[in-house]
């Protein structure tokens, strides 16, 4: 049965926005437990200091992941300004790959003992597939692409033919031009 995660229902997350947010403040820089058992006193609310270290654990939980999303999105977009052409799914397919053949790297000898041979195989035939699988999609994209402007250069050609010769000369001399100095 898989764990649902709730919204957090404690002391300090239904307290007023104004004190959650003079609580999230205190923690982040750096006052003591004692510190803000003190503040929720001064604001009615009765709290251990304990209580708070619950809280002050989910808090940090929860900036670590906000830290590390930003971290993911800037690496995305870092990589998204390098390579302009590139769409999305690629730019995250890459940062994934990357931080997949990290942890491969940094996992210690014991670690692999833990993974069932059955599940690597099975996860990384799945990696290979979907890697396949996108190609064979980019593959297609860029065939129907050039079928397509392939059938428009006829159609462009045929016309300027007949409707002006002089010009479509020109322009087969370009081309030609073109191949010849091998652009």
């Amino acid at each position: 049965m898989s764990r649902r995660r709730n919204r957090s229902n404690g002391i300090i997350d239904k307290a007023p926005p104004d004190v959650k947010e003079t609580v999230d403040q205190m923690l982040m820089t750096g006052c003591t437990y004692r510190q803000i058992v003190d503040y929720l006193a001064d604001n009615n609310i009765t709290l251990s200091q304990q209580s708070v270290c619950r809280y002050a654990r989910k808090f940090a939980a929860s900036v670590e992941m906000l830290r590390a999303a930003q971290d993911n999105m800037a690496a995305i977009t870092s990589i998204m300004d390098e390579y302009p052409d590139l769409d999305i799914t690629e730019a995250i397919s890459r940062l994934a790959s990357q931080n997949i053949l990290q942890a491969i790297v940094d996992m210690p000898a014991k670690g692999w003992s833990c993974i069932p041979p059955d599940k690597l195989l099975k996860e990384a035939t799945a990696l290979v597939r979907a890697v396949q699988y996108k190609r064979r999609v980019d593959h297609s994209i860029a065939d129907d692409t050039s079928k397509a402007l392939d059938a428009n250069k006829t159609a462009l050609f045929d016309v300027l033919s007949k409707r002006a010769p002089a010009l479509y000369r020109q322009v087969v001399s370009a081309i030609e031009d073109a191949k010849k100095e091998g652009t």
